[in-house]
């Protein structure tokens, strides 16, 4: 029987990644981590591909995250065993293997194989009828009925994940946002993503996934080979790109997502503050697992519990006082958002440190 799933969605860089490893130490859920943020920017939900095109799809390489590896840009997702691991990023990891394999075992070459074995051979069908089969497929061969994924930046994906999945509830994980906006700042994708946006919207395509060889000439040549070339990354991360562009990237996210978030039936969604989970994990996941439909037990909690650093909370609060002022300004719009959607899930929204 396909399982029904639950998406953790987000702007990103709000601890999502804490809340896959938390949720991956209880016993019944099947913690799936950044599935479709290693897909979402070439193939979208849409088509019909056969189980082998299914499968390039997600085993492919993609230059742009083995660069990240190689190049030594600190990205805390990655989490693939590199220096024993069977790929080398240099000549090519597949995609799932960078993150979504390694958070459900620790011998992630033997999973990649046994799906390599199983995904090619299934019939044409719609992609999200695949991505349920793989679902199904891993929740039994894992022994964990609750499927949960995990995509950082999901929250712009969320008309297309109640298109292909009308089953799925959500759960959005939300961060004070001159905290995201700071982390997303020093974070790669997120740089690109920054770049990506702005490409879009001066060539006048829909969005980053739109930019082709067409849009590139419109573009100035050096911005052009940083989205082009993945060799630039490190170049990319050594520009001086202000703060307050990625609160504003903060607020543009959390304002598209508004609007979907409050057409689900309430009973289909709830919302996480990081803070909150970080100040009370206990709680904050005993109200998770009542979501989840799954047992809240002492021993899971604790451990859970275990993995919170209280260090990097209000990271923010050490800029300079009026950096952090202008930040915050620039987080307004996100920040009104969040209190909407906080009142009308009924829950506690983050109070800035």
């Amino acid at each position: 029987m396909a399982v029904a799933p639950t998406f953790v969605i987000s702007t990103g860089r709000c601890g999502s990644t804490m809340l896959s490893r938390m949720l991956r130490l209880h016993p019944e859920v099947l913690s799936l981590s950044e599935l479709f943020s290693t897909v979402r920017a070439r193939h979208p939900f849409d088509g019909s591909p056969d189980g082998a095109a299914f499968w390039r799809m997600l085993s492919e390489p993609d230059p742009a995250v083995d660069t990240m590896v190689t190049a030594g840009l600190t990205v805390s997702e990655l989490i693939y065993p590199y220096a024993t691991g069977r790929f080398d990023p240099a000549r090519g990891v597949p995609l799932i293997c960078h993150m979504t394999l390694p958070m459900l075992t620790d011998d992630p070459d033997a999973l990649y194989d046994e799906l390599a074995a199983e995904v090619p051979l299934w019939p044409v069908r719609p992609i999200a009828e695949h991505y349920r089969q793989l679902f199904t497929f891993l929740a039994g061969r894992c022994g964990r009925p609750v499927v949960v994924e995990r995509s950082g930046g999901s929250l712009s994906l969320l008309p297309r994940l109640r298109e292909a999945f009308p089953d799925a509830r959500f759960v959005y994980l939300t961060r004070d946002g001159v905290d995201s906006a700071l982390s997303m700042s020093r974070h790669a994708g997120f740089r690109l993503m920054l770049m990506g946006r702005a490409a879009a919207r001066v060539t006048g395509v829909s969005g980053p996934e739109q930019l082709g060889p067409a849009q590139m000439p419109l573009l100035p040549p050096e911005v052009g080979r940083m989205l082009a070339d993945p060799a630039e990354l490190p170049r990319l991360m050594a520009r001086d790109v202000p703060v307050t562009a990625f609160g504003a990237l903060w607020s543009e996210m959390t304002r598209e997502g508004a609007d979907e978030l409050l057409r689900l039936p309430g009973d289909r969604w709830t919302m996480l503050a990081y803070e909150q989970v970080v100040a009370d994990p206990r709680g904050q996941l005993s109200r998770l697992a009542g979501f989840l439909g799954v047992p809240a037990n002492r021993s899971w909690l604790t451990a859970a519990a275990g993995l919170v650093d209280r260090d990097r909370r209000g990271a923010s609060s050490r800029l300079d006082t009026r950096l952090r002022a202008a930040l915050r300004r620039s987080c307004a719009p996100g920040t009104a958002v969040d209190a909407v959607l906080a009142a009308a899930a009924g829950v506690l929204l983050h109070v800035p440190l």
